[in-house]
């Protein structure tokens, strides 16, 4: 019997729902892992050891600029593994926590992400999409992730833990403009995809003041005693 695609889900969800594990990861999306994130880094892997690696960094779309790093790699799930083991020169978008002597990987493969060529590779909950009724990996055009990545960054700040049963404050803070956010929006179709995202989020904004309307009525102020 030849299944449908929403059978395989289906059959899939069963048979990952049956096994006996004792704890669950919890998937992030994109805008959560960038918003979270202190530095958003793309490079390549120049050594390997166990349970780490060394990474050279080629541009950093967030945060403090380093040259070399050690990031530990993220414990894997039977949902969520790496697309290829780590070697020598494998590159790749970082999503990274600082911890005491190294750094860490957020939220696993969604945050490190992998370059072929001009594509990108999405992970996490935003990996997998369907083209023509098949299953495909999410890839998107590399100059137009970093473009609206580093935009996005401007402009939102993830405040919470990555746990949604913790009972405490998760939220969003716009930190730019929504004149900005309009402008942003509009340089490509992932730009779009990407703030389009934050219109289901209840969202803090910083308030903007304009001084040059301020101050100047302030200094031409004359007071007749």
């Amino acid at each position: 019997m030849k299944l449908n695609i929403t059978q395989t889900i289906l059959v899939l969800f069963i048979i990952l729902s049956s096994l006996n594990v004792d704890a669950k990861k919890m998937d992030f999306p994109l805008e959560v892992v960038a918003g979270s994130a202190e530095i958003i880094v793309i490079g390549e892997i120049y050594a390997v050891q166990n349970n780490s690696y060394t990474f050279k960094i080629k541009e950093t779309l967030k945060g403090k600029k380093y040259n070399l790093i050690s990031v530990e790699m993220f414990e894997e799930w039977i949902c969520d593994t790496r697309i290829e083991k780590a070697v020598k020169g494998q590159k790749l978008c970082l999503f990274l926590k600082k911890k005491k002597s190294s750094w860490e990987i957020i939220n696993g493969s969604a945050g490190e992400l992998f370059i072929s060529g001009n594509s990108i590779y999405l992970g996490g909950e935003d990996s997998i999409i369907l083209v023509n009724h098949k299953i495909a990996r999410n890839s998107i055009f590399l100059d137009q992730f970093k473009n609206a990545i580093s935009d996005f960054c401007k402009c939102y700040q993830f405040i919470g833990e990555f746990d949604y049963f913790s009972g405490k404050p998760q939220y969003f803070i716009q930190t730019c403009s929504d004149l900005q956010i309009s402008n942003f929006k509009s340089k490509n179709k992932f730009s779009i995809w990407l703030f389009e995202k934050m219109e289901r989020y209840s969202i803090q904004k910083m308030i903007f003041i304009d001084y040059n309307s301020v101050i100047k009525p302030l200094l031409g102020f004359s007071y007749a005693g």
